[in-house]
């Protein structure tokens, strides 16, 4: 029975709701595996091309299921994490800021992944993938595409499947190359192992968000500011715009954003994966905004953006 465990450390605050959503947040694996489905589809676009939706499926329900069979992988998390009353919009002040329960920063506990049923290779390295990228690019719970709910990989029980975080800017270079090259590789083993066409990176917009020849990743320069900090910053630089994501309509924001460790403080990383959806065609006002507010070195990366 394939097996990976991983420490993980809270950068920012998690918000893990239950059933009540303003309640005492609970450590569950359906946010850890819902930032997984998202992150494989993402490195399956690349691969199989953004029009083949049924084999998408196919795939996709190999590795995380669907409402007729489960998943062959079981997560599991343990921890006893403290939690507190902690600000959504951190730019803000008083009741415009809102507040809920969340796991505060600086706490560590364990993921445990298991793949049950099935011996199929392919299936356990997509499921490794999935989870490095989730956790290298996003983050789980509430407002995980602005920086809350970041996790840092501190421990791993095999490093050649999911490797710890580095904690100096220049090894994060490498390490994005290296997570986003095995999860490349991993859609394609996939795919093959179930008789789909590969047929290669697709053209942006994406009808859905995958990786594709206007993928967009971005090490922002570096500062001495704290995790917190960071994510702040971004907030007041964010103009309210559409294609940025928004309620109306209600659609969900291209631009991923992190922060990183670094031995001067906390950087933030950017991921872009542009898509067709109403009202946004044209992402050079997203690339425009990074370029004016956050400065940095671009990664590419050979099936990921080139």
């Amino acid at each position: 029975m394939p097996k990976l465990e991983l420490t993980l450390e809270t950068v920012t605050p998690l918000f893990l709701a239950g059933a009540d959503a303003r309640g005492t947040p609970e450590l569950r694996p359906p946010a850890f595996r819902g930032a997984m489905r998202y992150w494989l589809r993402a490195a399956l676009g690349g691969v199989i091309g953004d029009n083949n939706l049924k084999a998408l499926h196919a795939l996709e329900s190999a590795v995380m299921g669907n409402t007729d069979f489960g998943s062959p992988i079981q997560l599991q998390l343990r921890g006893d994490l403290k939690f507190s009353d902690q600000k959504i919009l951190l730019h803000k002040d008083g009741t415009q800021a809102g507040q809920r329960k969340a796991f505060s920063i600086r706490q560590s506990f364990k993921l445990t992944m298991r793949q049950l049923r099935s011996n199929d290779e392919a299936i356990w390295q997509a499921a490794c993938s999935a989870l490095n990228l989730a956790l290298l690019f996003g983050g789980v719970g509430l407002r995980s595409r602005r920086g809350f709910g970041t996790l840092r990989i501190a421990n791993s029980s095999d490093a050649t499947l999911v490797k710890p975080m580095p904690q100096k800017v220049t090894e994060w270079k490498k390490y994005i190359e290296d997570v986003t090259t095995q999860a490349i590789t991993a859609a394609q083993r996939l795919a093959q192992s179930n008789n789909i066409k590969i047929v290669g990176l697709p053209s942006s917009p994406t009808r859905y968000p995958c990786v594709s020849r206007g993928s967009l990743i971005r090490i922002a320069e570096t500062t001495d500011q704290s995790a917190i900090d960071t994510i702040t910053e971004l907030m007041r630089k964010m103009p309210q715009d559409q294609r940025l994501g928004g309620i109306n309509p209600r659609q969900a924001s291209p631009l991923w954003v992190r922060p990183i460790e670094t031995e001067k403080g906390y950087s933030l990383l950017f991921v872009v994966l542009p898509s067709q959806l109403k009202g946004r065609t044209d992402y050079t006002f997203v690339r425009r905004f990074l370029d004016e507010k956050f400065k940095g070195q671009d990664v590419s990366v050979k099936g990921w953006n080139v």
